[in-house]
Parts: structure tokens; C-alpha cells; sequence
């Protein structure tokens, strides 16, 4: 169900404020919040202020600093902003909520390796991606990666709440729930319905609102670690995405737990020498059962999942590379001496080569 909200009604500083609703709903904008996530004030967070301003340089630098840096502008002439951040920064996951309190764009967005879930409370924004435009509305949630994210217009009544993943993270369970690492860039589907049928996913985020607004304590810090992990993985397994078909849960697929041990040996031990003697000690089964376990559930091979593992970690280490790094010292780090296999192999697994993958980065 979809509710209009009269342009009366505000939420001032997370806090809502006046406003009716049409009729045969529940009075007030605090109903429609209600109706579309649960009903909880806790979602906008109000005990995490991190600013509120009417500057447009001191706005721009907030926002910049919490999500991405960009250009801001107000789109008419002569309005000025009225504009709050609430905000919480946990282990992969940011959660908050804000608005402009007027109209305005955004362009010049720069990449902060992120995904941006955004859901307006009120109001309406158009997302403008490189794959096209997502009109934004209380029913339709955003899913925008920022290397994709090239300009947004939020109107005036425009409220969000913003959930910020980091894109390692996301990398790592996926990679976890796949038990192999990724062969392309994570794609998510970048309109969210929030309807009856699908708004789990926020209400997950409701809830991780709400123990934020109670948590004390290092059982608390417990609780929020298992809800962000909650999230990611309802995430990765519910909205579409280019790994849909291998991420949703399918029956009869489960691996032994010979090649679950030997999986989660190799990611921790990546970094070191890792011979297949070692490989069918930890599994504790003969070396043909081992092969034959990773065969049916993996199709791959023991060490094929190592050197896939630090491809991959290798690719980390490239994107993340500071100044003078060569693309010799990264793979010399991860066990690859033939160099132009490395750079075969890298590209077969990436679609570019791992001197494009720095260059890029710089």
C-alpha cells in the first residue's frame, strides 16, 4: 500500500513532525513510516546525530565525509537548505538517516567502494546510474554501487534512510556462501520493491536501528556484528543479483565437511606455503576423497580453489595499492613467479589484466 504524504509533513532532525495523511490511513507521517518499515522511531536514528546545518559547504563536507565526495547544489533559486545527518558507522555496515530539508542535485559523485541502499521515508529522488535512472519513492528502494552512482535529485520533502555496505565485505561472504572466490564484480538490481512481500530486508535494518538506539555493552556489540552479518547475507541471498542463481539456498547442495575444512583452511592460510599433503591432513580423508568432494560440490579441484583464493587476494592488494606498488611485488606476495601466467590467469578470472586493474586505481 502505498500512502501520498501532504508536503506539510516533515521529519525535522529524525524527528517526524505535523502532517496528515489521506484518508483511511493512520494520522500523521509517522503512520506511513510505520505501515512501510515497521513503525519504529529508532529507524532515523535520532541518537546519532552527526550534524544538522543550513550551509551548503558545511552540508557538502558532512555528506562527503560520511558517504562520497560530490558536487551539491540547491535547485532553486533563493531556497535555502535545511539539512541532518543521523548516522552510525559499524565493522563493514553504516545506518542512518538525512535530508536536505530542500531541493537539490548531485553530481560529481566519486567512488568510495561501496553499495548505497537507499529508501526515502517521504519524498521522491531519481538516481541517475550508468545503467539507466531509478525514481526512488517510500515504495522503491535504491541498490546503487558507487562506482556506478553518477548524479542524484532528491525533492524537497525528500527523507532517506541509508544503508552503506562495503563492497569487501560483500565480496567476502559471497565468496564464503559461493565456496570459491568471485570471478566478476558483484551486480545488484538496482530497484528495491518495498512492498508486503518483499520488505524484509528492512525490517532487518529496523532492527539493527533499534538495538543501536539500546546497545550498551559488550554483549550489545555482539548482537550488532551478528546483524550485520544478518544483513549481508539476506542481502546477497534475497535481491537479485548477478550470483542469484548459486547464492539463493538449493537443496542437496551442502559440501562434506571434509571440503568445508579444507575451504576455510586455505582462506586463512592463503598467504603461506600450502601443499596438497597438508590439504588432505586437515580434511582428514584420502586424497581421492578430497579431490572427489571438491569435484561434485565445487567443481574445481583443491588446489585450483587456493590459486583461486589468491587471485583474488591479489586483486584486493592491487585495488588498494598505495604508490609504487608493482604489479611484480603483488604477485611475488601471493606465490605466482611466472608472470605472464599470473597475468593469463588474473584476466581469465577478472576480465582485465592486473597492470589495468592498478592502473585504474591511480
Amino acid at each position: 500500500m502505498i500512502l501520498t504524504v501532504k508536503t506539510g509533513s516533515k521529519i525535522t532532525r529524525g524527528k517526524i513532525t505535523g502532517g496528515t495523511v489521506g484518508s483511511g490511513s493512520i494520522s500523521g507521517l509517522g503512520g506511513q513510516i510505520a505501515m512501510m518499515t515497521g513503525g519504529n522511531a529508532c529507524e532515523t536514528l535520532p541518537g546519532f546525530a552527526v550534524f544538522s546545518s543550513n550551509s551548503l559547504s558545511e552540508v557538502r563536507e558532512h555528506i562527503a565525509r560520511t558517504y562520497c565526495p560530490h558536487h551539491l547544489s540547491v535547485a532553486r533559486r533563493g531556497e535555502r537548505l535545511d539539512a541532518w545527518l543521523n548516522h552510525k558507522r559499524l565493522n563493514d555496515i553504516g545506518i542512518g538517516a538525512m535530508t536536505y530539508g530542500a531541493e537539490v542535485s548531485i553530481e560529481g559523485i566519486e567512488d568510495e567502494d561501496m553499495l548505497l541502499l537507499m529508501q526515502p521515508l517521504a519524498g521522491v529522488a531519481e538516481i541517475g546510474t550508468r545503467q539507466g535512472t531509478v525514481l526512488s519513492t517510500p515504495a522503491i528502494a535504491s541498490v546503487v554501487n558507487t562506482r556506478d552512482l553518477k548524479r542524484m535529485h532528491w525533492s524537497a520533502d525528500c527523507t532517506q534512510r541509508v544503508v552503506q555496505i562495503s563492497n569487501r565485505a560483500l565480496d567476502h561472504h559471497a565468496t564464503m556462501m559461493l565456496g570459491r572466490p568471485l570471478s566478476r564484480e558483484l551486480e545488484f538490481a538496482q530497484e528495491m520493491p518495498v512492498c508486503a512481500e518483499n520488505a524484509h530486508w528492512w525490517h532487518y535494518a529496523s532492527l539493527l536501528s533499534m538495538e543501536l538506539s539500546a546497545a550498551s555493552g559488550s554483549e550489545s556489540r555482539a548482537v550488532l556484528g551478528s546483524l550485520e552479518t544478518l544483513l549481508i547475507l539476506k542481502l546477497l541471498e534475497s535481491h537479485p543479483n548477478n550470483y542469484s542463481e548459486h547464492l539463493r539456498p538449493q537443496p542437496c547442495k551442502i559440501a562434506p565437511h571434509h571440503v568445508r575444512r579444507v575451504e576455510q583452511f586455505i582462506i586463512a592460510h592463503a598467504a603461506e606455503p600450502v601443499t596438497l599433503d597438508q590439504l588432505v591432513d586437515v580434511s582428514g580423508v584420502s586424497a581421492r576423497a578430497l579431490f572427489d568432494g571438491f569435484r561434485r560440490f565445487r567443481g574445481t579441484s583443491p588446489m585450483a580453489f587456493l590459486k583461486a583464493v589468491r587471485l583474488e587476494r591479489a586483486r584486493d592488494d592491487l585495488r588498494q595499492a598505495e604508490p609504487g606498488t608493482s604489479v611484480t611485488s603483488v604477485a611475488c606476495k601471493w606465490g605466482f613467479y611466472q608472470f605472464g601466467r599470473f597475468s593469463a590467469q588474473y584476466r581469465k578470472m577478472f576480465g582485465e589484466l592486473p597492470s589495468e586493474t592498478l592502473r585504474n586505481l591511480n
